[in-house]
């Protein structure tokens, strides 16, 4: 059936003008939430026969029409016209046209406002998961070059200078750390809103779907939501998951502005592998790092994205608004540009080649080792703050005849300083500065070896979030919740 389905109108002469019409209708992007709009009609379905609206055989040819409809839009055989107005409306029209009247008596004891309410938070809660499981590919290719990269040593930076000798293993486990805490944020925003709004209706919950805690269940929630109007109105799930999302593109991006760095000609740190860089049409000599540069410039617009959702959000009274459905607009969005960048980052971080010998040749140049000084200096129980001035006496005497710590002789020191001895001139190795380096978190290649161990762990919870299914990870949620009332 080709003939549009109209949800509302009864108390209007006319149809709507083709001006309202356009600005109404929801962009084709927006229909990709036909799964989450189908999972919903079928639980609802099971709370009509629980209220007697449906019988048995009612129920099962309606569930039986769902699935049919799902698996017919999926393959492509079923597909919207340009008169739906809505996914809504779209799967209502395919239900009316293949059960007649009986299709007809879904629409009883919901509103579009529970059902876009659910399907959005449905469609996040699958997201979270799938965009989890690109960012582990990333973590995984991080954790992989680290682990070949724990006795690498590079020059560690600050102000963008030359400060301190690293491991480079180090310094891409921090990449790695800052992007676990995306991944645990995820998860946190799936705990933090696993309620259904199904059953709050229109915003006073239903006169008819009184089971809502049922229907949460068969959805993968652990609960329904604790107020209709909540329900329906709250968007605070939206501007979190794209808060997320933009905070992984920042953090992605920084990654990308170091790796267009160090794969320039001036540093030729890091070779770009061919399958994961471009060339240009004029200059047949170039490779450019597209896909950091791509992914520097995406992360403005998903920063872009949560400022103008929250703009939107500012001063809206309660309870629905149509306002609201500006949500899936800086959603899709997000989510599409992630879905891209996602693999292609990870392929490009997995294959990147550092040239080791120029990190290491690189790594004390600028006095990066000045700091071997001053904390020889308080082995020699000499105050930190006198230390500090006779390191920095040491580094303006290599600055005025033009050498770095390396060109420092043992005659010299006590002519600088005579609590200097040759002794000192012993610390100044970069596997010695390395080495002292072992507390916790540090980059002595040791302590970077026990990092990775405990980051594998720390991953793997993620992998189990990102793999679980909705409806296990609700029965995991109310075992969780029951055994701390237990406890309480």
């Amino acid at each position: 059936m080709a003939e549009p389905t109209q949800l509302w109108g009864g108390r209007f002469k006319s149809g709507p003008s083709e001006a309202l019409a356009n600005l109404s209708r929801s962009p084709g992007s927006y229909f990709r939430l036909y799964r989450e709009d189908i999972a919903g009609s079928r639980a609802h379905a099971a709370e009509l026969k629980r209220a007697g609206v449906l019988d048995e055989n009612e129920f099962t040819t309606v569930r039986s029409a769902l699935d049919s409809i799902e698996i017919d839009v999926r393959s492509g055989r079923e597909q919207p016209i340009p008169a739906d107005e809505d996914v809504h409306t779209f799967l209502e029209r395919l239900l009316m046209a293949r059960l007649g009247v009986l299709g007809g008596k879904l629409r009883a004891g919901r509103s579009r406002n529970d059902q876009t309410a659910n399907n959005t938070r449905l469609y996040l809660r699958r997201m979270a998961r799938e965009l989890s499981m690109g960012i582990i590919a990333i973590e995984e290719a991080l954790v992989s070059q680290a682990a070949r990269h724990t006795e690498t040593v590079m020059p560690g930076f600050t102000h963008m200078q030359p400060a301190q000798p690293i491991v480079l293993g180090h310094h891409l486990m921090a990449h790695a750390q800052s992007l676990l805490r995306d991944l645990q944020r995820f998860s946190d925003w799936d705990r933090r809103f696993d309620r259904s709004p199904l059953g709050a209706a229109a915003l006073a919950g239903s006169g008819i779907a009184r089971r809502p805690d049922q229907s949460a269940i068969e959805l993968g929630y652990s609960a329904a939501c604790e107020n209709s109007i909540d329900a329906v109105a709250a968007r605070d799930h939206v501007a979190e998951f794209l808060f997320i999302c933009s905070l992984v593109a920042v953090n992605l991006s920084r990654l990308a502005e170091e790796i267009c760095i160090w794969s320039s000609k001036q540093f030729s740190w890091v070779r770009l592998h061919d399958s994961y860089s471009t060339g240009s049409s004029i200059m047949p000599q170039k490779k450019n790092p597209d896909i950091a540069e791509l992914t520097r410039g995406m992360s403005g617009t998903l920063i872009g994205n949560i400022a103008g959702f929250l703009a939107t959000m500012k001063a809206m009274p309660l309870a629905y608004n149509r306002d609201l459905a500006e949500d899936k607009r800086c959603l899709f969005e997000t989510i599409d540009i992630l879905e891209l960048v996602l693999p292609a980052f990870a392929g490009m971080v997995a294959t990147l080649e550092f040239d080791t010998e120029k990190l290491r040749d690189e790594a004390p140049k600028g006095f990066t080792l000045a700091t071997e000084i001053a904390d020889w200096l308080v082995a020699q129980n000499i105050p930190f703050a006198e230390a500090h001035e006779i390191t920095g006496a040491v580094v303006r005497h290599c600055e005025e005849r033009g050498h770095d710590l390396s060109g420092l002789k043992a005659e010299d020191l006590p002519k600088i300083d005579p609590r200097l001895s040759a002794d000192m001139l012993e610390a100044l190795t970069l596997d010695k500065a390395l080495a002292s380096r072992t507390g916790y978190g540090a980059t002595a290649p040791a302590q970077v070896r026990e990092q990775i161990a405990r980051f594998e762990t720390a991953l793997w919870v993620c992998r189990a979030f990102a793999g679980t299914p909705l409806d296990q990870a609700a029965s995991a949620m109310a075992k969780n919740d029951a055994q701390e009332l237990k406890s309480q």
